[in-house]
């Protein structure tokens, strides 16, 4: 089965609503990023242990396919792969699907060669027109990842690495939320599948620390992997996204297709909205409202089993300016591995979140 969302109000909509708010893309000098300066990176021998072999905290059998392995077999590990380096700005490039994907990559100094156990975010920017000529997504991709997170890769709560991609240049807005057609390889899903499984070779990924951050357009990138995804995710924390699978967020006019969620592990979710202003309008035809479609996520997400920390500010459409990189993310992240039944923040949320912030449990078993 597949849901049919959105129309033709919000495939307009959306090119305007996804946009990067300004303060986005004001600053565009990366600084520096202690646990991305290049180096030279170990690459794995033939004796190389199999993530499998390394001490985990949870059963085999919850091993999420991508990282399922025999335990005589190491994570394949191609010349490409091999090759990425870890910086605050040179671009890294992964073959998916046919075409070179780009993307940033920042590590914690520790992780050095294969046979870690790191905690893996990916960090998706808003809309800016990437098939556009004179785009600004180069600006934004800098801005994300080396003022959002990128300074974060060491911390002591849970070191990670970083992944912020670019956008592959064809889709209408910059990333691949309005597929028609789910039988279709999706290219941004099948580029967190790749990267996924190469930096599990090259340096080991904690499978139960596997999250997803992103901003509007991002954000709804977010959501869809969470969708076709679930499975693999750990937690994820959106800024104005949206799941334009909810049938809350239906309308018939133009078919948008999302598939059915998967099976999911039940992951946690922050989601931000800046409130009543939190809108774009397409053309003078439509206004979109981010703050009510988080608002019907909620009750959709708590519904398939998942709590929901929902955190309605009022800035706008952009992340809230509470400081970067963001606290929260980490105790969030750090707080909700893959597999949590009962959030920690249940009792009472952490003081990095901020006091609009509220907690709502689940109303329904893991789907």
């Amino acid at each position: 089965m597949v849901r049919r969302v959105a129309g033709q109000f919000l495939f307009a909509a959306l090119f305007a609503i996804a946009c990067s708010s300004s303060s986005s893309t004001a600053d565009t000098t990366p600084p520096t990023d202690p646990g991305s300066a290049d180096e030279d990176v170990a690459l794995p021998g033939d004796d190389v242990p199999a993530v499998d072999d390394v001490d985990r905290e949870v059963p085999a059998e919850d091993v999420p396919v991508t990282l399922d392995v025999p335990a005589d077999t190491a994570p394949q590990l191609s010349p490409e792969c091999a090759a990425l380096t870890p910086s605050s700005s040179a671009i890294n490039t992964l073959t998916v699907d046919g075409v070179a994907r780009r993307f940033l990559l920042s590590v914690p100094t520790g992780a050095t060669g294969p046979g870690g156990k790191w905690p893996l975010i990916f960090l998706w920017h808003g809309f800016v027109g990437a098939a556009t000529p004179g785009n600004q997504e180069g600006s934004e991709v800098n801005y994300f990842h080396n003022q959002i997170l990128g300074p974060a890769v060491n911390d002591s709560r849970m070191p990670f690495l970083l992944v912020t991609p670019f956008a592959d240049g064809s889709a209408f807005l910059d990333w691949n939320i309005m597929p028609n057609d789910i039988h279709q390889p999706n290219p941004d899903v099948d580029l967190f599948d790749a990267v996924l499984a190469c930096l599990d070779a090259k340096y080991g990924v904690d499978p139960d620390h596997i999250h997803s951050v992103g901003f509007s357009a991002g954000g709804i990138l977010t959501d869809l992997i969470g969708i076709m995804r679930g499975d693999r995710m750990a937690s994820l924390l959106t800024w104005s996204g949206a799941y334009l699978g909810d049938p809350a967020n239906f309308d018939e006019t133009f078919p948008i297709y999302w598939p059915d969620p998967v099976a999911s592990s039940g992951y946690v979710q922050v989601a931000f909205h800046g409130g009543v202003t939190d809108q774009w309008s397409a053309a003078g035809m439509f206004t979109a409202h981010f703050n009510v479609w988080n608002e019907n996520d909620l009750a959709w997400l708590n519904g398939l089993g998942h709590d929901v920390i929902l955190c309605p500010h009022t800035q706008g459409h952009t992340p809230p300016s509470d400081g970067y990189p963001p606290a929260y993310i980490i105790d969030f992240f750090k707080a909700h591995p893959r597999g949590t039944t009962t959030s920690p923040f249940a009792a009472g949320l952490p003081s990095s979140l901020p006091a609009y912030c509220v907690y709502h449990a689940k109303t329904a078993a893991t789907n």
